[in-house]
């Protein structure tokens, strides 16, 4: 389609409702670090092989371990093996994954990388709220410098964003993303920019995270394959 009707129909996308429950529900908790420290999607790569890949505990994705059972088990025995466990799932066409990444007990690369990889993380004792994402491998969140190189940031930090500007430049590659962001804040309830922002992503990409599942811990997870 010529750059009208493709202008007209990324509006029209930016619109639309999310998947399932969205990703925007999460931004108040997330924010405090619960109940992840970082949330990442995959795209292309099935949910049990990415968590392998990670360096998960293959007898815990077999035996189909749970945060609830993890958060009984912390009761039980005053632990906190939450803080060492990689929860996962698949929604909307992506896996999701979860975790703290205490240590970096998880090696968090994919070899060959994924179609895309987007990434989410909250630092909240340095007030660092992050997004990044790859594409077929490529880092997509350079921006341009006055010289006219690129610098690739390692981040987009999301208090960079105030909702009723447009976050990134034209010539950016995650341009795209202003449409979608745009509608949900004429489109949404949502006030807070994180909220906005996510609930921006959740149209572009079409992420989503169970709720309920996630809340109640009826996710499945795994700890860091034994050594």
């Amino acid at each position: 389609m010529g750059p009208e009707q493709a202008a007209a129909f990324e509006e029209f996308l930016g619109r639309q409702p999310p998947i399932g429950d969205g990703i925007a529900w999460i931004a108040d908790g997330w924010k405090n670090q619960e109940p992840f420290t970082v949330i990442e999607f995959i795209k292309g790569v099935a949910a049990e092989d990415v968590v392998l890949a990670y360096g998960a505990d293959a007898q815990d994705v077999r035996d189909g371990l749970t945060l609830e059972h993890v958060w009984a088990c912390d009761k039980r025995e005053g632990t906190d093996g939450v803080y060492e466990v990689l929860a996962f799932g698949e929604e909307g066409g992506w896996t999701w994954l979860g975790h703290h990444n205490t240590d970096y007990v998880f090696s968090r690369v994919l070899d060959p990388p994924p179609a895309q990889e987007i990434t989410l993380m909250a630092i909240m004792a340095r007030t660092i709220y992050s997004f990044s994402y790859y594409k077929d491998g490529e880092y997509q969140n350079r921006s341009p410098v006055e010289d006219g190189t690129e610098k690739q940031h390692e981040m987009y930090e999301l208090i960079w964003y105030t909702p009723g500007e447009e976050p990134f430049e034209p010539d950016a590659p995650l341009a795209f993303l202003n449409t979608y962001i745009r509608g949900a804040e004429e489109g949404t309830e949502w006030v807070d920019g994180i909220a906005l922002f996510f609930a921006g992503l959740e149209r572009a990409f079409g992420l989503s995270l169970p709720q309920d599942a996630i809340m109640s811990g009826r996710v499945r997870c795994a700890r860091p394959a034994r050594r």
